[in-house]
């Protein structure tokens, strides 16, 4: 017959009650700590976890060396919060217990798992032996955030919108964007409120608040490297302005503040080949070739060898006379040059002219135009 464990451990999760309403941007209130099993709680990404750890040597007869490991795991990482394992308490005597308190802020959504290593020494003869336990949650995305960013001259303006994604209503306590290296934003208050960045939302489930910020250069404007067109022109090609720290609390008492939402845009593509019609009818006949006057402009500062490629597959009805493929001279920055081509419609009625576009053999790259004019076949 198996013998019992003469240790046991419970495990228990620390929460603060829901006494008292928070203060805005006060942090949490200092108020006792409930004890919750670690079944019936549900975290949030960004909290801190606190865990109790109680250890009872329930049998009738001391229990020597003494040890607790305690581990939190999420995916490929592990975390050591306690360990006592390489140090382990000389004797326990019956009745007497040992506790632990272990903390780590939750960061990432996903499930957890608290595993805790209980180790001792059996009786007289020292017989090492173990047992452990394992309890899992999941940690939750509090958010849901969609972002969308406009240029304003040298400036951006950016407009965040912040979903409460949990299935109970939540505090929005703060928000704040912070931007990567040579940026700086600041929040836009709302219509009477002063504390921009910083005031109490209660969100529903579902429930939606807009913030706004405006993100410019962190140069200070007296400086004599301060520029609005190299600042604007540093706009056009960023791709990251930064990420998004929200500040949150729940009714039950629990808070924290999650950094996990990317403020990306997609940078600004100013033009480097531009592709001209300088010359096409707008009526033509079916099966009857006309004539197609194109003209490549270079908006690039490198040279480049252009190749005019027309793709049937996109040009519909209409057909190009000889090459798909025309190569032009290289072209110098800022320089252009002409091409003639004949194509004719196969099939009566308007029809999009598209399928046309260059590519530039130094740069490897390819530049589209979508349709360039409508025909009208008949």
């Amino acid at each position: 017959m198996e013998q019992s464990e003469p240790l046991t451990l419970k495990v228990m999760r620390l929460r603060q009650p829901s006494s008292l309403a928070p203060a805005a941007l006060g942090g949490p209130v200092d108020v006792p700590k409930l004890l919750l099993p670690m079944a019936l709680t549900q975290s949030l990404v960004g909290e801190p976890f606190t865990g109790y750890l109680h250890v009872l040597n329930s049998s009738p007869w001391p229990v020597r060396d003494v040890g607790l490991k305690v581990e939190l795991q999420i995916g490929n990482n592990t975390f050591t919060l306690h360990n006592t394992a390489v140090s382990p308490l000389a004797s326990l005597a019956a009745g007497e217990f040992v506790e632990a308190l272990v903390e780590h802020t939750l960061r990432d959504a996903g499930t957890y798992v608290l595993t805790c290593n209980v180790s001792y020494s059996l009786g007289t003869s020292g017989e090492p032996a173990s047992f452990k336990r394992s309890y899992r949650f999941p940690a939750l995305q509090p958010f849901a955030v969609s972002h969308r960013v406009v240029q304003m001259d040298h400036e951006l303006l950016v407009e965040c919108s912040i979903e409460n994604a949990t299935t109970g209503s939540i505090y929005l306590s703060s928000w704040q964007l912070n931007c990567v290296d040579g940026l700086i934003s600041t929040p836009l208050a709302e219509n009477g409120d002063d504390n921009a960045g910083s005031s109490l939302r209660l969100l529903k489930p579902r429930g939606c608040h807009s913030v706004i910020f405006r993100v410019s250069s962190s140069r200070p404007k007296e400086s004599e490297d301060c520029d609005a067109s190299s600042d604007r022109a540093r706009l056009q090609q960023l791709e990251r302005v930064g990420s998004l720290a929200l500040g949150w609390h729940v009714p039950d008492g629990s808070s924290g503040c999650v950094e996990v939402h990317q403020v990306s845009v997609k940078p600004f593509q100013a033009p480097s080949l531009e592709l001209q019609l300088l010359s096409c009818p707008r009526q033509v006949a079916v099966e009857a070739p006309f004539e197609l006057v194109l003209e490549v402009v270079n908006r690039t500062p490198n040279v480049i060898e252009p190749k005019v490629v027309f793709d049937e597959r996109l040009m519909g009805s209409a057909r190009v006379l000889g090459a798909l493929q025309r190569p032009l001279p290289s072209l110098e920055p800022g320089s252009r040059q002409q091409l003639q081509v004949q194509l004719l419609v196969t099939v009566p009625g308007l029809h999009g002219l598209q399928g046309i576009s260059v590519w530039d053999s130094v740069a490897q790259s390819k530049s589209d135009f979508g349709v360039l004019c409508d025909l009208l076949a008949f």
